[in-house]
């Protein structure tokens, strides 16, 4: 490479980063811009479901694009089946997976590595099995309830499944199936055209064996995708609690994206993340447990002041993050927020890259991942991800 090349090179680096700097912003606001019509945020809020977005205008020009193709989420916060409640000396198993759409064995993956026989209403987990929850990424769902949209709009082509045994089920099939709370919010669609008679849409989801309360849905900084958070929380028999967040971030955005944000495409997405969950602590401090509104009052009753430090609960986020490395920016930037997280696994979770990772925080608790039990579970079941599992003490 010749030293004028290098010169060329370096300049448009430093212009990247220059123009990443003054654009991309990763600013979190609970009140969506005034051209978004999707989603219904005020349907979402009778249903006690709140939202945070991005506030960049250029963000949600394109999110508005991507999120009328989706249908709505979908919440159950009751288990079907009676799996007990969490008392002070159990723990909690946290389990985390991209299923690849369709191709993730999701009911074998629930039997054989989280110890859940699904028998709807009479399902049971197994006598040494814990209470599990569960948080998915690139989860599929199949409805009707999906608008059927112009092929002009945004539909991404399906995503290529691997066979698998068994029935192709959705996710919202198989929580039902299987007797668990659910809670899955849709990011984009699975192709435009119809399968089996149903339309498709894919997002994240929360499938769990203790009931899910305060539902919260983060949409992400837009990053050559649509990309949301569903966040849940769930509580033991003394209120402890812990708010779990399924996430997944962008893979390699294209070179014009990576050139406008200086190539911090997945930090921002992060970045945002980490505002959103101070937003969300800072309007839920001094709150009661139930019937949880935000500061604002958007929706329902005022918040007391906020208490100093805004009184963080325990806090697990853990998803797709796809990272090439466990050196990676983002991870190092997350860790500053989420400083009590495990050490990152480094073996390869999808291909020779540890892209899946859990991250915690303890919040004003105690409560402690039991880091021998965070570990890779070799058989992916079919997706192309492996998945990943921990144990939790909530404090």
């Amino acid at each position: 490479m010749t030293r004028a090349m290098m010169l060329r090179l370096s300049t448009l680096w430093w212009l990247a980063a220059a123009v990443a700097g003054c654009v991309a912003s990763h600013d979190i606001t609970p009140d969506p811009d005034a051209g978004r019509t999707c989603p219904s945020v005020d349907q979402d809020l009778n249903r006690g479901i709140d939202w945070y977005f991005p506030a960049r205008a250029g963000d949600n020009e394109q999110l508005e694009r991507w999120c009328v193709t989706v249908g709505p989420v979908v919440l159950d916060t009751l288990p079907a089946a009676d799996f007990g409640r969490l008392e002070p000396a159990d723990s909690l198993r946290i389990a985390v997976w991209n299923t690849d759409a369709g191709a993730g064995y999701v009911t074998a993956f629930l039997e054989e590595q989280l110890g859940l026989t699904c028998n709807g209403s009479a399902s049971a987990l197994h006598d040494d099995a814990p209470h599990f929850v569960l948080l998915l990424q690139e989860a599929l769902r199949r409805s009707n309830d999906i608008p059927d949209v112009p092929k002009s709009f945004v539909t991404p082509p399906p995503v290529k499944e691997n066979a698998h045994p068994g029935p192709r089920l959705d996710v919202v099939e198989v929580a039902r199936q299987c007797g668990l709370a659910y809670f899955y919010a849709p990011a984009a669609r699975n192709d435009h055209k119809p399968r089996d008679g149903k339309r498709e849409d894919k997002g994240n989801a929360i499938l769990s064996t203790l009931p899910l309360s305060d539902p919260i849905v983060v949409e992400l900084p837009f990053e050559a995708a649509r990309r949301v958070v569903p966040m849940a929380t769930v509580r033991g028999v003394a209120r402890d609690s812990l708010r779990l967040a399924s996430v997944h971030l962008i893979t390699t955005p294209p070179p014009s994206r990576a050139l406008l944000t200086g190539g911090s495409s997945r930090w921002r997405q992060a970045m945002g993340l980490a505002e959103a969950l101070r937003a969300i602590e800072r309007d839920r401090a001094n709150c009661p447990v139930t019937g949880v509104k935000r500061a604002s009052g958007r929706g329902g009753e005022m918040c007391p002041p906020p208490c100093p430090g805004a009184c963080p609960i325990a806090t697990v986020i853990a998803g797709d993050l796809n990272t090439w490395s466990t050196r990676e920016t983002t991870l190092r930037h997350l860790l500053e927020h989420f400083p009590d997280s495990p050490r990152f696994l480094e073996e390869p979770t999808r291909g020779p890259f540890p892209t899946d990772h859990l991250l915690f925080r303890t919040g004003s608790g105690d409560g402690a991942i039991l880091t021998s039990s965070y570990r890779r579970i070799a058989d992916a079941h079919y997706s192309d991800h492996n998945p990943i599992v921990a144990v939790v003490g909530i404090p």
